[in-house]
């Protein structure tokens, strides 16, 4: 439903400009700088997003369980192969019930990554209509120097991706590497923490007892 309310925000040109004006009085003191350094906009505004959602989606995901998961679906696939030569019913049928109990904690995990990934949607799509207004309408020159040219029409199509404006470009170099170093900084953190703390052996145990 959400991703639906998206594609019609995206697609109609008219709800873009309302849903972006709309926000423009909070967003505007915050990010505008006067609309005289767009660059300025672009940077505070990708970086004020990034650290929303990237720590939301941090602190709301489990990632050492995730990887736990993994390896542990990994394992039980490596088995049924094995089982499946050998005949081994009762094994089958142990490997099944540590596979249902898996897939119990996978959809909770997927459900409660769903709730945050809604709420960080909310402000990306907040911010982004509003820098598709304020790019065209509050800044004082379209001309900014980037570092593959000295003057470039941010309004006008990129060197590498003609279908959409500089702007944007520019918000994809700014906001991607910034959120790749703030997510790794924050699972390196979270690791370490894990491997202070005490160990988990609930999922070697079941995993020991499937393969008995």
């Amino acid at each position: 439903m959400v991703m639906f309310m998206i594609l019609i925000i995206v697609m109609d040109p008219t709800i873009r400009t309302g849903l972006g004006s709309a926000v423009s009085g909070l967003f505007t003191p915050l990010f505008g700088f006067g609309g005289g350094y767009p660059i300025w906009t672009l940077c505070a505004a990708s970086l004020v997003l990034v650290l929303f959602t990237t720590v939301v989606r941090h602190f709301f995901t489990d990632w050492v369980a995730m990887g736990r998961q993994r390896h542990v679906q990994k394992w039980v696939s490596a088995q049924y192969r094995e089982i499946r030569l050998r005949g081994n019913l009762s094994k089958m049928r142990r490997l099944n019930e540590l596979q249902a109990e898996m897939m119990r904690d996978s959809t909770a995990a997927m459900a409660s990554q769903m709730k945050t990934t809604i709420v960080t949607i909310v402000l990306a799509m907040a911010i982004f209509l509003w820098l598709g207004v304020f790019m065209y309408s509050g800044t004082t020159t379209p001309v900014i120097s980037v570092p593959w040219a000295g003057g470039v029409d941010f309004l006008k199509p990129g060197p590498f991706l003609h279908i959409m404006p500089t702007w944007i470009l520019i918000y994809m170099l700014l906001s991607v590497p910034m959120g790749q170093v703030l997510g790794a900084a924050l699972k390196l953190w979270s690791f370490r923490r894990k491997l202070d703390a005490p160990p988990d052996g609930s999922w070697r145990e079941r995993r020991r007892e499937a393969a008995e």
